[in-house]
């Protein structure tokens, strides 16, 4: 599915629905702070995120698995 079909045919309609003025985007906000206040591993966080990381000991040296980033999921 392309973002302009899920934008315009899925994203926006729900919104009209429900009365709210929000862009997707703002779903990466909610999610990451939920998390955040979950206590959930920050590296975890990224990754879930598909943030690229600067930081190259996070990058290239620490690993984080599917069960551990469904793990810091499962926090909320």
């Amino acid at each position: 599915m392309s973002y302009y079909v899920y934008y315009h045919e899925k994203f926006k309609k729900i919104m009209q629905q429900l009365e709210l003025k929000h862009k997707p985007h703002d779903c990466r906000h909610t999610f990451a702070t939920l998390m955040d206040n979950a206590g959930a591993n920050k590296l975890s966080i990224k990754r879930i995120m598909g943030h690229a990381d600067k930081d190259i000991t996070d990058k290239v040296y620490t690993h984080k698995d599917i069960e551990q980033l469904l793990i810091a999921i499962d926090m909320l």
